[in-house]
Formats: C-alpha cells, structure tokens, sequence
C-alpha cells in the first residue's frame, strides 16, 4: 500500500505502508508503541520511497497467530510474557509453519539467555521493557529497512529473471 507525504505544496514523497502486528498483553504497551512509530516516516536511500506503518494488536499469543495467518505483517512486536502461550512459542511456530516474518522480542524479564533463545529460534532484534521511544523507533527503522531492502532484492531479482538472454 503506498501514499505520498507531502511536506510542502510542490514537494511529494511516495510511502510503502509495512504492516506491523504489536502484540503484548498490556494495553498501556500496545497504545504506547502505537503512539511511538504510527507517524513515523522512514527514509530509505537505496529505494524510491518512505517507510510509513498500518498497525494492529493482539493481546494474546492465540490472537496473534490468527492474525499472523489472516493479514501477514511485515513486522511482529512481540512480548516474550503472553498470558496464553509464550513468545517463543510463536517463534516456533513461524519457523515450523514456514512464515517469515521479521519479528522484535520485547520483554520486561531480559536476559543475555533470553535474548540469545529468542534470536537462535528466529528473533531479528530484541528490545528491553521499559524502552525509550527512541529505543523502540530505532528497532522498528532497522527492521523495517531489512524488509524494504529484502523486497526490493526479490523484485530485482525477479526482473532479472523474467530478461532475455
């Protein structure tokens, strides 16, 4: 889905809006990482456009992956703590069903064991609760370029492909 930002009257910037599912048990987290990136506006320099973000929630591990199956974010925050199943659980289950899908650990009980469990079983990045804005809009920037540059990788490669010899 793309957009334009315009900043002033004669100047347009096409935005690929990226998906991204929040998905913690508490509320006040969700709204607050909600707040954090839904205006945010990333540059990306090696493409033709911005990064801009469409968000939905889940409260809950079974929540998510519904939603996961249904809509298929670009980005997953995910809480370690779930009151159903664990974070690492729904890592488990993206590995084991194929789906990839960029995901940040968040959670208030880090540890270098955590962090290392949550990143060996398919986690790009993890983030510490309680966290910054900043924090959190620097994990969500370098997420979100890795996805615009690994689709931009496939659409060239696809081009390459479908050239004549």
């Amino acid at each position: 889905m793309e957009s334009e930002l315009k900043n002033n009257p004669s100047d347009s910037v096409k935005i690929e809006k990226l998906r991204v599912l929040i998905t913690d048990d508490e509320v006040g987290i969700r709204l607050g990482i909600r707040r954090a990136i839904q205006r945010l506006v990333i540059p990306v320099p090696e493409v033709d456009y911005h990064i801009g973000f469409e968000i939905d929630e889940a409260e809950t591990g079974k929540e998510a992956i519904e939603k996961i199956e249904s809509t298929r974010p670009d980005i997953l925050l995910l809480d370690h703590k779930l009151p159903d199943i664990s974070g690492l659980e729904i890592l488990d289950y993206l590995s084991e069903n194929g789906i990839d899908l960029l995901t940040v650990m968040i959670t208030a009980y880090a540890s270098l064991e955590t962090a290392v469990t949550a990143t060996e079983r398919g986690a790009y990045d993890f983030l510490a609760k309680p966290f910054t804005p900043d924090a959190l809009n620097g994990a969500v920037r370098k997420a979100a370029t890795r996805v615009v540059l690994a689709k931009e990788v496939r659409r060239l490669k696809k081009e390459l492909d479908q050239t004549p010899p």
